[in-house]
């Protein structure tokens, strides 16, 4: 299986101020599946870690990417695409395109599994294929 893990799982797996810190470091530790991330989340995170924690942290980050600790999904145009046909189904709801991305890649990867502290969207987004909801990491754990 894959855990798809978004920007705000990044930030808290950073910063030991959240509370989720200690739970998702060790969901981290412990996972056998594959923790793939969006080139969207890789560049949203880069930026936040940046402004909030500082360069030192965000070079964690890359360094943590380009050494493998993540498998970094594809992105083509057309996974671009599926991303805002997401948007535009749910333009009410201010999803963004990090956001979208994450569930074509969760598509791509056929998982339910999403590691985030984005609630509010993530419980509105719904599967592409074959599930009725996204299982949220640590919440759901």
């Amino acid at each position: 299986m894959t855990i798809i893990v978004d920007t705000s799982a990044i930030l808290a797996l950073f910063d030991e101020a959240y509370a989720e810190h200690k739970q998702l470091a060790q969901i981290i530790a412990e996972a056998d599946e594959r923790l793939v991330v969006s080139p969207m989340v890789v560049a949203e995170a880069d930026c936040m870690l940046h402004t909030r924690l500082g360069s030192r942290a965000a070079h964690d980050f890359a360094s943590d990417v380009a050494g493998g600790a993540y498998d970094l999904a594809a992105w083509t145009s057309n996974h671009h695409a599926a991303a805002l046909t997401i948007l535009d189904r749910y333009s009410q709801d201010y999803v963004g395109i990090t956001d979208a991305s994450n569930v074509v890649i969760a598509d791509r990867e056929r998982t339910d599994r999403i590691m985030t502290l984005d609630q509010r969207h993530f419980r509105t987004l719904r599967p592409l294929w074959g599930f009725d909801s996204f299982v949220l990491l640590p919440y759901d754990s």
